[in-house]
Parts: C-alpha cells; structure tokens; sequence
C-alpha cells in the first residue's frame, strides 16, 4: 500500500507539473447525460433523402417516421447540415429545441458509435478473428463499457475518474471532488486518486439538523455525530473510514453553503431530469466558491428499453429530454458559460433496426448528440454577419447498402449495426478540450492507439473546436 501510494503522488505531482495552469475565466465542464436502456437512436435521427429514407422506411416498417412536411404523424424536423454534402437528416418531432441549438450551430452528432476495442469489419466479426467487446447487448455490461472506456475487460476506473486525475491540478481546491454524480456511485466518475460526489435536485445530503440553531436538539445531535470522528484511533481501518466520514462532513458543509447561495432566474420543469439539470447548474454557478475550474457531471434519464410501445415512449422520453436541455442552455446563457459546459449523450447500446412488432430490441452502434457552444459546426468559415447556418454529423451514418438487414452492417439478422467510430474516440475528442494533455491520452484510454495517434492538426472524431 506505501509503495502504491507513493507512485501515485509521484503520478500526481508529475502532471500537477505538467498541466498548464487555469488562467482567469478557464472554466471547462463536461455534462454526460446517460439515456439508460438503450436509446432507439435511428428513430432519433433519420435520412431523409428520398431514396435513402425510402430504405429506413422499408426497414422500419411500422415504426417509421415520416419525411419533413408530409403531414403524417409525427414527421421528421430537418436539418440544416454543413458537411454531409447531398444527404440530408431530420430529427424526432419531439425534440423542436434541439433541433435549433443544431441549425444555429450550437449541437452536432456523431452517428454509429459504439464499443470497440479494435477496429472491426462484418466480416472479422463473422470470422472470429477480431477482439470483441465483454458481453455485447447486455445492459449491464455495456453501460460500464460505456463508463469505462475499455471494452474488452472489467476496469475498475472510469474514464472520467481516470480524466479528473489527470486535470485536477487546474483546481485551486478540491476539498468536493469535481465530479458530480446526480446518480450515485457511477463507475465513469471513479478514479485512481478522484471519486464521485453524489447530490441530489437539492444539493449535497447533510447530516439531519444541520443548520439548526446552536442550542437546540437537533444541533447538539449533529455536533455528538461530528465528535465521533474526532476521536483518535489505533487501527489503521478504523482511523481511515474516521477520516473520510470527517472529510464527507465537511465537504457536504462547504457544498451546501457554496450551492445554497446560488440564485438564477432561469425557470425549470418539475421532471426529474429538469430538476437534476437545475443542481447540475446550480453547481456550476458555485463553481468559483468551490475553487474549480474543471468540472464532470453525470445525469441519467431512464426508460429507454422499449421492446414494446417505442413510439408513443420514445416521444415522452425524448420530449423530456429536450424540454430539460433547452432549460439547462438558457441557464448557461444567463451565466455566459454556454462555450464552456459541453454536454453529451451516452445509451446503453443502439437499437435493432428491423421492428419487433411494437418495439426494437438490443443492438449495438447508434447515435450520439452534443450540445455546447464549442461544438464545430462543420463550416469551413464562419458566417457572415452572424447568421444562422447550420450544424454538422460526424462518424459514419450507414448508407443503404450498410443499413440493412442480414447484411450491409449487420451482425446478425435483426439489424444489429456494426458501429463505426469507438467511444474511445468519442471521449477522447472530449478529454483534450476539457484540457487532457496529449501525452496522457492513454492513461485516460489504453485502447485508444487502436483507432488513432495525436497529431494537432488531426482530432480524433473532429465534433469539438479547441
């Protein structure tokens, strides 16, 4: 334990060295939004070329969505894309707002991504003679992919724990870790030396009675729980669980006191994914009493494994998730933060393409959107005199030959799609903006040299500006 303790401060103070400092007004936060179940992601964003739409639509069947201005239930939003030349896409009625943060150029995807841990065609999937992700199509198992960023075995880090040990140094304090799980002890926000800390809509969990006037009970109560860890201990266990729960106290103590004072104006939804959203800005606003400079979110909305009712679900479900981004982006504009918090979605695996009757069920690569005001929104200059002008699609959205059934990008005979960029791109493309030096891309991503090697002028997917 001594030996492994004093490499690992070795680590730390190496990158504390390493690591540029935070100069005024350096603020980067990343904001993950899990879509727990698996997100039917091809009903999320659709080709709405005719011939191309004529073939998701043959697919589909009876789970289609209709082409922009059709008039039938449900039709596709178009989008106003800069870098997918003739191909043109919608997205889900139920998502108006995020379809004008893409159009101003404030979103963007990245299509058919997924967990890899090399690259893989059809047929070194068929031949066996590829490395395959831990346990594909289980919920369970490919959500910590998803977390962990390695495929291949069970991790006991997450990428963005792995992350957050590697920028901390940015922070003046890290008395409250910088990453905030709204969802508990998530696997993505543990780190070798950072950890998550958990709050809920209304911050940090304190003990009962705190805050109560000095003489009364209940503030004699807390003061009695507080003591307990005062005391001194002998065995070496016992002194270090003493110490974390003083440290939880007082870390909960200054959170609350940071997050208590936070007043915006901006209004949210009484959904459980708005009300999170609000903490998770509310966070965000206390940012400089917490003394950080770098923060990682995790949020969750839940209910996306739907095998059955997908269309009336999907459309509650992503209606929610739309209504609460727009909330959170108007809450970044009154905090003129909206360049520096990038928010990003993740999902448990994609969905069949073919329809089971009523539903789809689990696949492998799907898409991915980001929001932020640093997303590049795929022009080669910027617009003039300000206008609106569009967003872009990174990745590979399958064509017709790759969207298909029982061949193309299929790896079975439902429409389970080969993904075609991994997340460890995804991430990383992340990290660096976030402020990762390159030369710890793969302590953050050992699988990363699979898919790409850093060079400045060449990022890894290209969906974020610098």
């Amino acid at each position: 334990m001594a030996m492994t303790n004093t490499l690992l401060n070795l680590r730390m103070i190496q990158n504390a060295a390493a690591a540029p400092p935070a100069g005024p007004g350096d603020y980067r936060a990343i904001v993950c939004l899990f879509l727990h179940g698996g997100n039917d992601s091809y009903n999320m964003l659709v080709p709405t070329e005719s011939s191309e739409h004529a073939n998701y639509a043959a697919i589909r069947s009876n789970l289609a969505l209709p082409l922009p201005g059709s008039g039938g239930a449900g039709e596709l939003l178009p989008l106003s894309t800069n870098n997918t030349g003739a191909r043109t896409f919608g997205l889900h009625s139920a998502m108006p707002n995020l379809q004008a943060r893409f159009n101003e150029g404030n979103a963007t995807f990245i299509a058919n991504v997924g967990t890899l841990v090399e690259p893989t065609t059809i047929q070194q999937y068929n031949d066996q003679t590829t490395t395959l992700p831990r346990s594909l199509f289980s919920h369970n198992d490919q959500r910590r992919t998803w977390q962990t960023s390695v495929a291949h075995t069970n991790f006991k880090t997450g990428w963005g724990g792995r992350l957050a040990d590697m920028v901390m140094s940015n922070n003046t304090s890290n008395d409250v870790s910088m990453n905030i799980s709204l969802e508990g002890n998530q696997i993505m926000l543990s780190g070798s030396s950072s950890f998550p800390y958990s709050i809920g809509p209304d911050g940090a969990t304190r003990l009962s009675g705190s805050g109560s006037s000095s003489a009364s009970k209940n503030a004699m109560r807390v003061a009695a729980a507080k003591s307990l860890v005062e005391e001194t201990q002998r065995n070496i266990l016992l002194r270090a669980f003493a110490e974390e729960k003083k440290n939880s106290y007082v870390s909960s103590d200054d959170f609350f006191t940071a997050f208590d004072t936070v007043n915006l104006t901006t209004n949210f939804g009484n959904s459980n994914l708005a009300e999170d959203l609000e903490a998770v800005a509310k966070t965000i606003s206390a940012r400089n009493d917490l003394g950080q400079k770098r923060q990682i979110f995790f949020v969750k909305k839940g209910g996306f494994d739907n095998h059955d009712e997908l269309l009336n679900n999907q459309a509650n479900l992503l209606g929610d998730v739309d209504t609460s981004l727009d909330n959170f982006w108007d809450a970044l504009v009154e905090m003129g933060l909206e360049n520096e918090v990038t928010v990003f979605t993740c999902s448990d695996f994609g969905r069949t393409i073919g329809s089971n009757g009523a539903g789809t069920d689990h696949a492998w690569g799907g898409n991915s959107f980001i929001m932020g005001g640093a997303v590049n929104d795929g022009r080669t200059a910027p617009p003039a005199g300000g206008e609106i002008n569009g967003g872009a699609i990174y990745g590979t959205y399958p064509d017709q030959i790759e969207l298909a059934i029982g061949s193309g990008l299929d790896v079975g005979t439902t429409g389970r799609i080969l993904p075609t960029t991994s997340v460890d791109e995804y991430f990383a493309e992340l990290s660096l903006w976030f402020g990762l030096p390159p030369a710890d891309l793969a302590q953050v991503f050992p699988n990363l040299s699979n898919f790409y090697t850093y060079t400045a002028a060449t990022p890894p997917v290209g969906f974020l500006l610098s």
